[in-house]
C-alpha cells in the first residue's frame, strides 16, 4: 500500500486520539497524577523509538545515500536545536500540563508551531518504514492525549464559551496530521533513496528535544517515585521488545 495513504489512516487516529484528550474533560476526570505516568510512558517510547529505531535508521540511511555519517549527526543537531529556538523565541511548552498558562496566546502560538515540527518529524519517521512509523505515531497519539486534554481543562477554567473552545481545540489538533501530509507530499518528489537518512536524523532531533526537555521534566516534576520510572522504562522495554520481535529490513 502507498505510504501516503497508510500515512493518512495513521494521521486519523492521531487526530481521533488527540480529540479523545480534548473532550474528556468534558465528560470525566483524569487525574493530574494518571496524566504524569502517561507523559512517562509516552516519554519512555520517545526514547526508545529514539535509540533503538531512528538513530540506528537515520545512519545507516545516511551511509546508504552516500553521506558521511557526520550530516547525519548535523541533521540530529538541527532537529533538536529548531525545537530549542522555537521554545526560546516563542515560549510555548509542549507538554505543560500543571499551569494554565498553558492557554495563553503565546503557548498556544509556540504549541503550533510545535504541532507544525512534530508532523514534519512524524513523516520522516515514514521513512524508516510503516512499523517505525506505527511505532512513532503510537507515542505521538499518547503525547497528543496528553496535550490536548491540558489544553481543554485550561480553556474550560478561562473561557465560558465551549463550542468555540472546541472548535479551536480541533483545528489545532488538524496542524500535526495536515503538515505531516504537506512534507510528504514533498518527500515523494526527491530521492529517497539517497536523501531519505538526512530528514529522518532531523526528525529524531526533535524527537529527542521533546522527551528530553519536555516530557520527562514534565512526568518527573512530582518526584521520581517508583511509579513514574517504571512507566518510562515499559514505554522504553515495549519498543525495546518490538523491535526485537519485529527487526526492521533495509529500505534498499
Amino acid at each position: 500500500m502507498d505510504s501516503t495513504v497508510i500515512f493518512l489512516a495513521y494521521a486519523v487516529i492521531l487526530l481521533s486520539c488527540s480529540m479523545a484528550g480534548a473532550l474528556l474533560p468534558r465528560v470525566g476526570h483524569l487525574g493530574e497524577r494518571h496524566a504524569h505516568l502517561l507523559v512517562a510512558l509516552s516519554s519512555g517510547i520517545f526514547l526508545g523509538l529514539l535509540f533503538l529505531m531512528l538513530l540506528p535508521e537515520a545512519v545507516e540511511e545516511t551511509e546508504h545515500g552516500g553521506f558521511d555519517t557526520h550530516y547525519a549527526m548535523y541533521a540530529l543537531l538541527g532537529g533538536f536545536v529548531l525545537i530549542l529556538c522555537v521554545d526560546f523565541f516563542v515560549k510555548g511548552d509542549c507538554a505543560e500540563g500543571h499551569s494554565h498558562g498553558i492557554a495563553s496566546f503565546s503557548s498556544l502560538a509556540g504549541l503550533s508551531v510545535h504541532a507544525v515540527c512534530d508532523g514534519m518529524a512524524l513523516a520522516a519517521t515514514f521513512l524508516a518504514g510503516e512499523e517505525v512509523g506505527l511505532m512513532a505515531t503510537a507515542g505521538m497519539c499518547i503525547h497528543k492525549f496528553v496535550v490536548l486534554f491540558s489544553l481543554s481543562s485550561s480553556m474550560l477554567m478561562i473561557e465560558d464559551n465551549k463550542s468555540r473552545i472546541l472548535k479551536k481545540l480541533f483545528g489545532f489538533s488538524l496542524i500535526t496530521p495536515i503538515a505531516g501530509l504537506v512534507f510528504m507530499l514533498f518527500l515523494d518528489g526527491i530521492d529517497i533513496d539517497q536523501y531519505s537518512g538526512l530528514p529522518l536524523s532531523f526528525a529524531a532531533g526533535t524527537f529527542m528535544y521533546v522527551a528530553i526537555a519536555h516530557m520527562l521534566p514534565d512526568a518527573l516534576h512530582e518526584g521520581r517515585d517508583a511509579k513514574t520510572i517504571a512507566a518510562i522504562i515499559a514505554g522504553i522495554l515495549l519498543m525495546l521488545a518490538i523491535s526485537l520481535v519485529f527487526p526492521h529490513e533495509h529500505l534498499a
